[in-house]
């Protein structure tokens, strides 16, 4: 018998809008039974619908910037495709990593099931909460801003009249399309139908890669918080027998190990990830930057709208990253101080000496990077807008 019986509906809270996002892209593990030959099916025909959407607009793109001789509009583009890149990477990396999260996924399981009283269950029922909020914001953000760049921007331009009297209706990505007329109904109609799907599906995958950073960092910081109240209970407690003081501290030491091994494999699994959305975004927000200027000054206010949005949803989605690696070092640092202001000579002898083993790792850094190469903190946040806005004033001077 589980020590939490309400462990699967926690599962199911806490997963809830990462696990409907990544279960329509075909890349939600299956925890519970082994996938039938069916779901098999299912989920590699999403997969091949989405790599569909997303080279649709990728290939298209990438022939246009390649013909395109106007600088200008080449940089105008490049944005578009390196986030269409980073987003077919992104998925590449999911599909590939399965397997890693499903075992993170099946650890966090473990943990919820063996739950062993109720503060416990409220103190991890708070951080996922917190993880939640995250997936909602940058769900929000990025589904706001990337469609209204689908969506709204295309009708707000409106017709186009070129210099040969003939009618361009804008699409919401430009693409080369050869001897193809995409301006004939309903080629049209289809194109703009598949760029707008392709950006459904791009927003999900970032989308999703935020929410599964979420639910693994936050579900870290809710075990960190439990193990200093374990740490505590162990000196605090009046031991009638030594035998308990030795499960009290063997609780500990296994639950801190637990803690690390998790930590090992969330970043195994997601550092590559990361890596690729923080460079990525970071490019992306330079460009955009330059892009700004030049709008602006021709006085353009709905591509300035545009991109201006678009920067806001990269630097969010940057933040929200940073965040939870910020919270996972916040939390750490407090388990350090706890094991140091541990009432350790209230022990007894041998108990007291295997103490200062637990002080010893809690006083290790607990991190999570991007690619073993930066930390998800506030300084990499902090350091990264300052290289945006560093890359901005090179963009203007070499204009």
């Amino acid at each position: 018998m589980p020590c939490n019986e309400h462990y699967q509906d926690d599962i199911i809270f806490i997963t809830q809008l990462t696990r409907n996002i990544l279960s329509t892209l075909g890349i939600w593990p299956s925890l519970s039974r082994k996938k039938t030959t069916r779901e098999r099916i299912y989920k590699f025909l999403l997969i091949c619908i989405s790599y569909t959407l997303l080279y649709s607009v990728l290939i298209p793109g990438f022939l246009f910037w390649f013909f395109e001789k106007r600088t200008h509009v080449k940089i105008q583009v490049f944005p578009l495709l390196l986030f269409g890149f980073m987003a077919i990477s992104k998925y590449a990396n999911l599909i590939l990593r399965e397997g890693q999260i499903k075992r993170c996924l099946k650890h966090i399981e473990e943990d919820w099931r063996n739950v062993t009283n109720m503060n416990a269950r409220k103190t991890m029922i708070e951080s996922a909460k917190t993880g939640r909020r995250l997936v909602a914001l940058c769900g929000a953000f990025m589904y706001s801003s990337g469609l209204s760049f689908r969506l709204v921007l295309p009708f707000a331009k409106g017709k186009i009249i070129n210099a040969q009297n003939i009618t361009i209706r804008p699409l919401p990505c430009p693409g080369y399309f050869s001897s193809f007329n995409s301006q004939a109904s309903p080629s049209y109609e289809i194109i703009f139908a598949i760029q707008f799907l392709s950006g459904l599906v791009t927003f999900s995958i970032t989308t999703g890669v935020c929410g599964l950073a979420a639910i693994f960092v936050m579900h870290a910081c809710g075990q960190l918080k439990i193990l200093i109240e374990l740490m505590r209970h162990l000196v605090e407690d009046q031991w009638q027998e030594r035998e308990d003081a030795n499960k009290k501290l063997a609780a500990v030491v296994e639950h801190q190990i637990r803690i690390r091994y998790f930590l090992q494999l969330v970043e195994h699994t997601m550092q590559q990830i990361c890596l690729i959305e923080l460079m990525g975004c970071t490019t992306i927000v330079c460009i955009l930057g330059y892009c700004i200027i030049v709008e602006w000054e021709k006085s353009n206010t709905i591509a300035t709208c545009s991109y201006f949005m678009s920067i806001i949803s990269m630097m969010i989605n940057m933040f929200l990253f940073c965040y939870t690696g910020e919270q996972l070092t916040a939390q750490a640092e407090k388990v350090a101080s706890a094991s140091c202001e541990l009432e350790w000579y209230r022990l007894p002898d041998k108990n007291a000496r295997g103490i200062v083993l637990v002080m010893i790792i809690s006083n290790l850094p607990t991190k999570i990077t991007a690619g073993k190469i930066m930390d998800l903190s506030f300084k990499t946040y902090g350091d990264l807008h300052i290289q945006s806005q560093r890359a901005h004033v090179v963009w203007q001077l070499c204009s």
